[in-house]
Order: C-alpha cells, then sequence, then structure tokens
C-alpha cells in the first residue's frame, strides 16, 4: 500500500476552504483521513484536520505538515460525512460544522491526560540489606521502604504525607535505584463514588415482547428504520431500550442514548451502568473540562460501546454505530 504524500486540512478558521500539504516521511505511515494536525499557515501555525489525502496536489509549492496531533483520528469518516451534510443543510461554513462534532476541550488541545507520579520498590532492592542501613542513618527512608512493601505502589503526593519523608529524600532513593518513580494516567471518572447493584434483563410482557421484536428485525437486516416506542411513563419502554443495545453490542456495533435534558442524565445513567457496567460513558455540559476529555477519549479509543447524553452525545466518535435511542422523543 502507498502511503499518502499529500494531505487535505480544513484548518480551524472560517474560512470554507481547503488547503493541500506536504506528508512528511515520518509522518506517512500514521496521518489518515479524520487526524488533528499542526500546520504552518500564513505567518503562524494553525491547527486542523485531515479530511482527504489526494492523489494530487490542487497547487504546486507545497509546505509541510509540522505534527500529527494525539494517537487516534478526531472525527471518523461518519462524522466528517455527517459535518459535509450540516453545513449544506444548515448554510454554514464547513468548518463551523465540524467545531460542533467537537468538544472544545477536544478542539483546543489543551487539557490532556490527567498525570500523577506513583512510586514503587526497584525489583532488585534487598529489602532486608537496605532497611538495616536506612533504620540509622535515614529513619524517613526507611518509613518509605517499609510503606512500599506493604502498600505495592504509593502516589508520591500520598507517600510524602504518609511517611513524613520530603521529596527529595523520595528522589534520593530513586537516584540509589532503590525505589522507581513513575508518572501514571488517571483518568477523571465522572462516577467516581458511585455503587451501582448489576441487574439482569427483565422478562417481556407480551406487548413489549412485540416491540422488541420489530427492533431486532430491524438491525438484523441493518436497514436504518426509524421506529416509534409509544408507551405511558411506566410501561416498559426502557427495557426494550437495554435489550436492544444488548443485541447491538452483541453484534460488535455502539449505541447512543439521548436524553431531552441533562436533569435526566444521572437516573438514566444509573439503570444503563446496572445493566451494562462500565460499558456506559456519558457526554453532555455538566462534566468537567477534565471529565469531558477523558470521557471522549474513552469513546475515541474504543473502549465502551454506549453513549449516554443530551444532544451532543450524537457526535459521539463511534466507528460502528448501529442504534441510536431518542428517549422522549
Amino acid at each position: 500500500m502507498s502511503r499518502p504524500l499529500i494531505a487535505r486540512v480544513m484548518v480551524q478558521l472560517s474560512l470554507d476552504r481547503t488547503f493541500d500539504y506536504r506528508v512528511p516521511a515520518g509522518l506517512a505511515a500514521t496521518i489518515v483521513i479524520g487526524s488533528m494536525v499542526r500546520v504552518p499557515f500564513g505567518r503562524g501555525h494553525q491547527t486542523g484536520y485531515v479530511i482527504a489525502l489526494p492523489a494530487k496536489a490542487s497547487v504546486a509549492k507545497l509546505k509541510d505538515i509540522e505534527s500529527i496531533i494525539g494517537d487516534r483520528p478526531m472525527l471518523t469518516p461518519k462524522l466528517l460525512e455527517l459535518g459535509e451534510w450540516i453545513a449544506r443543510y444548515y448554510m454554514c461554513t464547513r468548518e463551523q460544522a465540524m467545531k460542533a462534532l467537537l468538544p472544545s476541550v477536544i478542539r483546543g488541545a489543551k487539557t490532556g491526560p490527567k498525570i500523577r507520579k506513583e512510586v514503587r520498590l526497584s525489583d532488585s532492592v534487598n529489602i532486608a540489606e537496605v532497611l538495616t542501613q536506612l533504620e540509622e542513618r535515614a529513619p524517613r527512608q526507611a518509613q518509605v521502604i517499609k510503606k512500599l512493601v506493604q502498600a505495592h505502589r504509593v502516589p508520591l503526593a500520598s507517600l510524602v504525607k504518609s511517611t513524613g519523608a520530603g521529596y527529595a529524600a523520595i528522589t534520593s532513593l530513586a537516584n540509589r535505584n532503590l525505589v522507581v518513580v513513575e508518572e501514571v494516567v488517571t483518568e477523571r471518572d465522572p462516577f467516581a463514588g458511585d455503587h451501582i447493584l448489576p441487574q439482569s434483563p427483565l422478562e417481556l410482557s407480551d406487548e413489549q415482547a412485540a416491540a422488541f421484536a420489530i427492533v431486532v428485525e430491524s438491525l438484523e437486516r441493518e436497514k436504518k428504520d426509524v421506529i416509534l416506542l409509544f408507551g405511558v411513563t411506566g410501561s416498559g419502554k426502557t427495557e426494550i431500550y437495554l435489550q436492544a443495545i444488548a443485541k447491538c453490542i452483541a453484534a460488535d456495533k455502539e449505541a447512543i442514548v439521548l436524553v431531552p435534558e441533562i436533569a435526566l442524565t444521572p437516573q438514566t445513567i444509573e439503570r444503563f451502568r446496572s445493566r451494562f457496567g462500565d460499558n456506559v460513558s456519558v457526554l453532555h455540559s455538566n462534566l468537567s473540562d477534565g471529565e469531558r476529555h477523558d470521557e471522549w477519549t474513552r469513546i475515541n479509543e474504543g473502549r465502551v460501546k454506549i453513549v449516554v447524553g443530551a444532544r451532543s452525545a450524537l457526535f459521539a466518535p463511534f466507528r460502528n454505530p448501529g442504534l441510536i435511542v431518542v428517549d422522549e422523543e
């Protein structure tokens, strides 16, 4: 397979046009449609998205792409197609449409993963011998070793606080190869502290079963049906959603669940997480920038199959969506 030499880039300025750039050899193996890139633009620099990898450039003189931002494409082919449709339908620039598809924290590429330092014992340390040496000369450092024997791996800040040893003492241990200080990515979890009891699928009534059969038939023949599920509050519509989503996941597809307002998201999330556990993510405007970054990244990396949220959850970066539920349509 030939490597791309040219990338057509849409920069984050409302110009409603694209620009061609040369792909340096060092980036050719990793650049794909949907990649976020940094490019020279005018007298400065801009970020933008690769929307095509054409065989021929539209101009003779090309500048080089400077770098790729992120490990995975920011925009999926389906989202790019949706962005083009939005621009035509609402008569806005393509850049404005693409802007709607990504959270501002992702577009700005300013908030990254949360990283903390953790400390563990070196693999080669002789604990008994080290403690004998340290307990007389450096009792605080000895406390660090004892704590790591008990806990194996401890956040650096917590280790300093619990042992009374300063950062310099731990640095000294690391310089002597007695402990290892490592940077670890920790995700900001909007569900932290929640305890959800697992729930099994419920037996469907005759009316529920009839409706569920229609949804399953549509899923299995992959026809893009619009199905209206009508029922008063408490009639069991959500159970049909849940079982339909289970079918969707079994077919290695993803599902998006849209709720009418953020206030309904917690109770909906609880119901879905009781059935699908950590396979559920959430996207809405009440998340902090850090939580939104980490939830969006989990979705983009394919670590969850279900997204629940308000309107913007429609733009979840799924690669193979199979079902969209619009609750309280």
